[in-house]
């Protein structure tokens, strides 16, 4: 064999090790986000489409203008606060905020921020930042039956054994057992609300208002999800470089994410929880509309 028949050899073989090394890396990549993010993408899908619809229901139904200066100005008010909060949390500067600007002839509000490209920290956070109003209208649930009615729904998914990570999608006992779990809880969560030792008229008037305001106005621009993806692909990179790293030491990264994943149960569940409180201003409004459109024939 001629030395320079070796050398080929040596490269194809170096050259397949290597590919192969490098799938195994994006495999292990693709899992890792699938475990810590697959149930957040899902549900923030989800709540962007119910609110939208939501909002355009709003629209229809109440008119523009009723709906937007009795319920739209704390809705996109919280909208806006969502990005700003992430935009503090991840260090961009905040040039302008804009809470609620009906007759700008533009968006409703805005946010304008920057932040120092190449840093890794603040161009991840853009990932937050984007879908900030989904993140911050969800935990407004909790804040508000906490104070309200002194329901902890934590503590709810925790009683009702809620556990949403990606062992769901590996069979549909799984899922379906998570399905009756979340059931449950969520119609605890509402029978307290409705029916519990704190509960009077006007803090369940003061509870829709709020989550029908808040609940209309969370669903994300083509800015918004323009400024997510932006840190999500920058996340991917810097993960898959990680893992050509470390992955020939073995995925250990994958069971941290799996154990992180698992405390993030108690947050999808309020999410859910807004989901339900969300389909059901929608029906609501679509039998109004209904009956409005059928009285005026």
């Amino acid at each position: 064999m001629s030395r320079v028949t070796i050398i080929v050899k040596s490269m194809k073989e170096f050259l397949h090790k290597t590919w192969d090394y490098l799938l195994d890396a994006g495999i292990a990549t693709f899992t890792q986000l699938f475990v810590l993010l697959g149930p957040l993408f899902v549900l923030a899908l989800f709540m962007n489409f119910i609110s939208r619809k939501n909002e355009n229901l709003s629209y229809k139904v109440l008119g523009q203008k009723i709906y937007l200066y009795v319920f739209g100005w704390l809705g996109t008010s919280v909208h806006e606060l969502g990005h700003a909060i992430f935009a503090i949390i991840f260090a961009h500067k905040i040039s302008e905020i804009k809470l609620f600007t009906p007759n700008s002839g533009k968006s409703l509000g805005q946010v304008k921020h920057s932040y120092t490209k190449g840093n890794p920290y603040q161009t991840i956070g853009n990932f937050f930042i984007g879908i900030g109003p989904i993140l911050i209208g969800t935990f407004l649930l909790f804040v508000f039956t906490w104070y309200l009615f002194g329901l902890n729904i934590f503590n709810v998914a925790e009683k009702n054994s809620v556990i949403i990570n990606f062992e769901l999608f590996k069979s549909f006992d799984a899922l379906k057992n998570a399905a009756v779990n979340i059931g449950s809880g969520v119609w605890e969560c509402f029978i307290y609300i409705l029916n519990g030792p704190k509960t009077n008229w006007w803090k369940l008037l003061l509870f829709f208002y709020f989550f029908y305001a808040v609940g209309s106005s969370i669903s994300l621009s083509p800015s918004d999800i323009k400024g997510a993806f932006r840190g999500f692909i920058y996340f991917v990179i810097l993960l898959f470089l990680f893992n050509i790293a470390t992955i020939w030491k073995d995925d250990f990264i994958l069971d941290f994410f799996s154990k992180t994943s698992n405390y993030f149960s108690g947050f999808y569940f309020l999410i859910i929880l807004n989901l339900g409180l969300n389909i059901g201003f929608i029906v609501i409004l679509w039998l109004i509309d209904l009956i409005i459109s059928q009285l005026f024939q």
